[in-house]
């Protein structure tokens, strides 16, 4: 690991918060989010950005060498965001840690409203603030907890079907909470977050929304956390990891053993009204035998049966059945 900027902050003076900011491919939005940074009200803070092996680093370093007097600089190979994370971690001298992605934006009072709450909520280890979302996206201008809303007190059991339940852009966290969880999971290349907030919980870690927009969540490109064909398969990859550490036979391990299952069920269940409808009725019959493996179901067994006997007409039913449920659920909604 090297760094060819020098980090200018004082080593007899630890900052009250480290903020710590992986980047891989994100030149071009960067500078935007530094300047969120150092536009901050409360200013007591170091700023680690590392390279995690990006591939755009020359231009990544020309818009950080303006900046090389306010950030410590860190290079190393690609080991995916956990692994950046991680790395700032090691770094950070902070009482508080905050995890901001390379391409989103804090607004001014970010960290005085987030020191604010903990200030008169000392029993919390963490806290999550809504964000707007910006960019090429339908959803711009729209709030993350107006369309995801979620309540106070957080708890293991609200958060695990969510797939997510917290941007780590936009929360802070205390030192001793992340030194109690440990490191982000490495093997994860997406979803560590959602696996670490369920650890944090699973440790005894309080976690808190304050429901003010104090951020912007970019969406671009390369957003992969919007696709949700790429984000429940990889849920579940998230969960199988976190139930290694889980007590079998204690509720969280339940919970998640339930969760697993059921997430495997649609995944199988959408794949399979995919082969389906391309009239591949046995592949459309092999999923959702993996379906009713993971998640037994008197429908999903009549639609097996169907698709050996009469594949044809299950078609015409499922496709049926799958109409008149969309035309239901638009009327619902415009009621």
């Amino acid at each position: 690991m090297s760094s060819p900027f020098s980090d200018t902050s004082s080593k007899d003076s630890p900052p009250v918060i480290s903020v710590i900011i992986p980047s891989y491919n994100t030149a071009q939005y960067i500078g935007d989010t530094l300047e969120s940074v150092f536009a901050q009200t409360f200013r007591d803070y170091e700023v680690i950005v590392v390279n995690d092996g990006s591939p755009d680093t020359p231009q990544l370093e020309s818009v950080l060498r303006k900046h090389q007097n306010r950030i410590h600089y860190l290079k190393q190979e690609n080991r995916g965001i956990a692994g950046a994370r991680n790395t700032g971690i090691r770094n950070a001298r902070g009482q508080f840690l905050a995890f901001l992605d390379s391409d989103d934006i804090w607004l001014p009072g970010f960290l005085t409203e987030q020191l604010k709450f903990f200030a008169d909520n000392p029993s919390f280890d963490m806290v999550c603030t809504d964000c707007v979302y910006f960019g090429n996206t339908e959803l711009a201008g729209a709030t993350w907890q107006v369309l995801d809303p979620l309540d106070n007190p957080a708890t293991f059991k609200k958060l695990l079907p969510t797939h997510g339940g917290a941007f780590a852009s936009f929360a802070l966290l205390r030192r001793e909470i992340v030194l109690k969880v440990g490191f982000f999971e490495e093997e994860l290349r997406l979803l560590e977050d959602y696996e670490y907030w369920l650890r944090l919980l699973y440790r005894g870690g309080k976690l808190a929304y304050l429901h003010k927009v104090l951020g912007k969540r970019r969406v671009h490109s390369e957003s992969l956390t919007f696709n949700r064909e790429v984000v429940i398969p990889h849920a579940v990859i998230a969960l199988l990891k976190l139930q290694n550490i889980l007590d079998p036979a204690g509720e969280e391990a339940s919970l998640v053993r339930k969760e697993i299952a059921f997430t495997t069920a649609q995944l199988a269940l959408t794949e399979g009204r995919r082969r389906l409808l391309e009239r591949d009725y046995e592949g459309s019959k092999g999923c959702l035998e993996r379906a009713h493996a993971a998640l037994p179901s008197k429908k999903i067994t009549l639609a097996i049966l169907g698709l050996r006997w009469a594949p044809r007409w299950t078609r015409w039913a499922i496709s049926r059945w799958d109409r008149r449920s969309t035309a239901h659920s638009a009327d619902a909604e415009q009621k």
